[in-house]
């Protein structure tokens, strides 16, 4: 099944509470940005995995070496998720999925910055990450580069796919016809007007396609 996952790289605790009391009913994966989790630590996945139990709680640290170490500080504050580097050392990301399985947790691999996504994918799919995640990142967002696109290399890739990178309500549609299974919106979703009309929009789009 399709699923909608919010981005919250916000900076505070307090602004991810905010958001989430007007679209978190609407989403099915909370993710706690890597600014925020810089900023306020596994604390707040402790916070916002008691008041949303209900939903997948997705730490975004992005970890790139002491695979066991860091994903075991956030699994242990609550988080149902975790974010590994895919550009990080095989061994790493190993470990990450290791210690994920020891919580009943899932695991993205995060192709951040991956010349080569497909053969890099191809590498990583038969260690069995949960998600490997097209990412098209925040600092080149402006070159026209887009998430829906890039998922076309991963066709051959039978592991569940994400997508982040810009994806907004004008795209969402687009991204739901195609084949991610996780779609992740920041800012489009809570950048806006009406955060809570937005969400209720993409999730009535997503219910076409679940």
């Amino acid at each position: 099944m399709k699923k909608l996952q919010v981005a919250l790289d916000l900076l505070r605790t307090e602004e991810a509470l905010s958001i989430l009391e007007q679209i978190g009913e609407y989403v099915d994966i909370i993710e706690l940005g890597t600014p925020l989790m810089v900023s306020e630590g596994a604390g707040a996945v402790k916070e916002i995995k008691n008041i949303y139990p209900q939903k997948t709680v997705f730490a975004d640290i992005k970890i790139m070496d002491g695979g066991s170490i860091m994903a075991d500080i956030v699994l242990k504050a609550g988080a149902d998720m975790v974010s590994v580097l895919a550009a990080a050392n095989d061994a790493t990301i190993k470990d990450v999925i290791e210690t994920a399985k020891k919580y009943n947790a899932k695991v993205l691999v995060d192709m951040c910055a991956i010349k080569d996504i497909y053969e890099r994918a191809k590498e990583i799919e038969p260690w069995g990450p949960d998600y490997i995640c097209v990412h098209v990142g925040y600092d080149i967002q402006d070159t026209g580069a887009d998430p829906v696109e890039e998922i076309k290399k991963l066709a051959d890739i039978k592991c569940r796919k994400a997508a982040a990178g810009g994806i907004k309500l004008e795209t969402f549609e687009a991204a739901c016809q195609s084949d991610i299974a996780d779609i992740i919106v920041g800012g489009g979703l809570y950048n806006v007007e009406s955060p809570e009309k937005t969400v209720k929009e993409m999730y009535r789009i997503l219910s076409k396609y679940r």
